[in-house]
């Protein structure tokens, strides 16, 4: 036991403590601060104080109630706080940081497994197997969560959200129950004091979170929680345009983007830390290692925390926009920054672990990816870094775990075609999923099911005989699974339901993927297949429902949220469809079938304005489009001048909408409704100049549709034809009125031919039809008033 380990920590340490800072010149710290602050975890895992509690816990059935007594019975506050520290430290340098240690602590005599097997821990799913001293987290979340501690030091709740997010990493699936308690713990850190007194903690929490959100892709939390890191670091990011060279042979110097930043006070303390991880040279015969500027670039200089403000936004802005070139173009300088700049063990590891993954793409930067991953994997052996150095700022920097290094690795070997050195890779990692994708690419299907069998006979689990599904086709493997979990596992819902779905089984696909989002609500792959099937075979609500759970959990897929308006539309809520249709377009603004969706539905709502801006939007994308339904309500709306949904009138568009069809016009030459709408509403205008175009639009309309010989053939073609003459008559009639005498005589001479030809050739048919011949005899009214109207202009002379 320390000496001095009754003396109570006071904020300032527990500071410390938190951003992994000493300064032994300031504070007078008791030991065991010191050996955590200066990366001895072992020691203060192993001090008195674990060792005379490990028999107890060997003992006791209830390890959470066993410490949580120990607590409550003893004044040891301080000793307590710094071993869940030390505990979570520890785990991460043993899974994430390294180097990795042979040396026992007195807690790993505990059995694993049913460690493992806690609920505590493993929330019905199963941990990745490659998880070193997983009890280490264990005992750090059971300190953590104790409201005594959580009472006495602030920081405490702090703590309990960084294990809890490590807690999630560690299992293979997201867990909705990690994801809601962490929701609440940002509440109650949002809540401290301590945020309120000190910027840099405030900052630092809020990068730590937009970490958390990161993961589980929540674009809109993230992208609010890095916009507060910047505010409170008071940190200005804006890409630039400089003139500069990116190729060996470029003569001509030409525009690039660079990262101009502006810091607006000092910048946060840091401390530099040594032997660095090393950027690999590209060593291409085209391209320059780094973009030359032509004129010297001055860089602001930062700390380590406002460069993980960078390195964040590049993550939310990756996750946020569409994956293509022009993306990674533009946040590339992000990346570039940090990776150049940083001083910092975890951000420079991280920030290349994000380079290798931007790289991993293109023929030119794969093999220099590939060669990095490794390095970096070999770079967590590095004994010439401190352990406290590597664990500054670790919980800011998203760095990946071991695991994760070494898949990435072995995915860039199967890239490049090194398919046996990626399946000894995957195999050490236990990765089953990637294992079958070689042995397929190796023509060795039947060692796929193989190797999962070998695997089952040895340690069964519900991930092995999920797989074993996939791979053999036989659902009775799921049951199996399903059976092993004792019916918690959502995994194996999750694996039954893909089964029938493939096989466009929809409705058999359907009850294992609703019970599946049930045991785990925020499985994103789950909910948009679970929204699909229910589309086919029109469960309309289940739809609306699923879909509405994929977009809150995934905002950037357009494909959703248009099924989501289907479904709405279905279920007759066309107000949430148009709103759904709008977030579509948000995700995707180059998808005309979205534009047209939109439209649709703002022509049902009234949204006249949103229509004629859905229609430009829609040609702007593919030149020629022509729906004459919408076309029709719009004209319509004018010329009858129906308010829109906002109580506005739609005569208010006539500008808006003659625009429209003159567009349209210009590629559609040939459409009697399209000549004919044009016409009804350039009249409006009334003006001289506009009267002649009307005119002239309603006579291409009359000649187009009368062109055609097959319009007397059909019941609709003649109707129209002699509803175009109606409106023909009075377009003419009405222009006549403002006309002088000479062009009045013209206009209605030429209205009497056109009617009359109609008029003979439909009764030469002798259409007995009540619908044509009501309106044949409109037009012989018309044909009267313009017959009458020319005599009176006979006897005027």
């Amino acid at each position: 036991m320390y000496s001095d380990e009754k003396k109570i920590i006071n904020k300032e340490i527990e500071i410390l403590l938190l951003i992994n800072s000493i300064e032994n010149e300031v504070y007078d710290l008791p030991t065991c601060v010191k050996d955590i602050l200066n990366g001895k975890y072992e020691d203060v895992i192993n001090n008195k104080l674990s060792s005379n509690l490990i028999e107890e816990l060997n003992n006791s059935n209830d390890v959470f109630k066993s410490i949580h007594n120990n607590i409550e019975k003893t004044d040891l506050y301080d000793s307590w706080l710094c071993t869940g520290i030390a505990s979570l430290l520890y785990f991460i340098q043993l899974n994430w940081t390294g180097p990795q240690v042979t040396k026992k602590v007195e807690w790993q005599k505990m059995k694993q497994e049913d460690i493992l097997k806690d609920l505590f821990l493993s929330l019905h799913d199963e941990c990745n197997t490659n998880v070193n001293m997983s009890e280490l987290l264990y005992f750090s979340k059971i300190i953590f969560s104790n409201e005594i501690l959580q009472n006495t030091y602030n920081t405490c709740t702090w703590w309990l959200f960084r294990a809890n997010f490590l807690h999630q990493l560690i299992l293979n699936e997201n867990s909705g129950i990690i994801f809601d308690e962490a929701e609440y713990l940002i509440e109650k850190i949002n809540d401290l004091q301590l945020l309120k007194e000190n910027v840099y903690c405030e900052t630092l929490f809020y990068i730590e979170v937009a970490q958390f959100y990161f993961y589980y892709r929540r674009i809109q939390n993230s992208e609010k929680y890095v916009k507060l890191a910047q505010e409170r670091a008071k940190l200005s990011l804006n890409l630039e345009g400089a003139l500069g060279k990116r190729t060996k042979y470029q003569e001509e110097d030409k525009a690039q983007l660079l990262l101009r930043i502006n810091l607006g006070k000092e910048k946060f303390f840091s401390r530099c830390c040594k032997n660095l991880p090393k950027s690999l040279n590209l060593n291409d015969d085209i391209k320059l290692e780094h973009t030359q500027f032509s004129i010297n670039m001055e860089n602001t200089e930062l700390g380590a925390v406002e460069e993980a403000i960078v390195l964040g936004k590049y993550i939310q802005l990756q996750l946020s926009q569409p994956k293509d070139k022009l993306t990674d173009e533009e946040i590339t300088p992000y990346l570039t920054v940090v990776v150049n700049n940083t001083k910092n063990w975890s951000l420079k590891m991280s920030s290349l672990y994000h380079r290798c993954s931007l790289e991993s793409g293109s023929k030119r930067t794969v093999e220099r990816s590939m060669m990095q991953i490794e390095y970096l994997i070999h770079e967590l052996k590095n004994t010439k870094v401190s352990v406290a150095n590597k664990m500054d700022l670790f919980f800011a920097s998203g760095l990946k775990p071991v695991w994760a290094l070494e898949q990435m690795w072995a995915r860039l070997m199967l890239s490049l075609g090194l398919v046996k050195g990626a399946l000894d890779v995957f195999l050490k990692l236990e990765l089953w999923e990637d294992v079958i994708v070689c042995y397929n690419i190796l023509d060795l299907k039947h060692k796929a099911a193989e190797i999962i069998c070998q695997e089952i006979s040895k340690n069964p689990s519900v991930q092995l005989w999920c797989l074993l599904g996939d791979a053999t086709q036989d659902s009775s493997h799921y049951e199996t699974a399903w059976k092993l979990s004792k019916e918690k596992s959502s995994r194996a819902q999750r694996h039954w339901g893909f089964f029938y779905f493939e096989k466009q089984n929809y409705k058999e696909a359907i009850p294992h993927l609703k019970l599946s989002v049930e045991l785990n609500n925020i499985q994103e792959s789950v909910w948009i297949r679970l929204g699909f099937a229910a589309l086919q075979i029109g469960d309309w609500k289940l739809a609306a429902t699923a879909y509405k759970r994929y977009c809150a959990l995934e905002q950037t897929t357009f494909e959703a949220w248009n099924n989501l308006a289907k479904a709405y539309i279905k279920l007759g809520d066309k107000a949430k469809a148009w709103k759904c249709l709008q977030d579509a377009i948000k995700c995707n603004y180059d998808q005309w079938q979205v534009w047209d969706n939109l439209m649709v539905v703002s022509i049902d709502l009234g949204y006249f304005s949103e229509v004629i801006q859905c229609y430009h939007r829609i040609l702007d994308l593919k030149s020629r489009h022509l729906d004459i339904q919408i076309l029709d309500i719009l004209t319509n709306a004018v010329l009858n001048n129906i308010n829109d949904s906002n109580g506005n009138s739609a005569q208010k568009l006539l500008s808006k909408v003659l625009e429209l069809f003159g567009r349209i016009t210009s590629f559609v030459p040939n459409n009697p409704d399209v000549w004919r709408m044009y016409g009804q509403l350039t009249i409006l205008k009334k003006t001289d100049i506009d009267n002649d175009k009307a005119v002239q639009y309603i006579q291409q309309a009359y000649r187009i549709a009368v062109s055609n010989p097959k319009w007397l053939l059909q019941e609709n073609s003649v109707e129209k034809v002699l509803q175009l003459c109606c409106i023909l008559a009075e377009i003419y009639l009405q222009y006549s009125l403002s006309c002088e005498l000479k062009k009045k005589r013209i206009l209605l001479a030429s209205a009497k031919l056109s009617l009359q030809g109609v008029i003979k050739t439909v009764k030469e048919l002798k259409w007995n039809i009540e619908k044509i011949t009501i309106s044949l005899g409109k037009v012989e009214k018309y044909l009267n008033v313009v017959i009458s109207e020319l005599e009176q202009i006979k006897l005027t002379n």
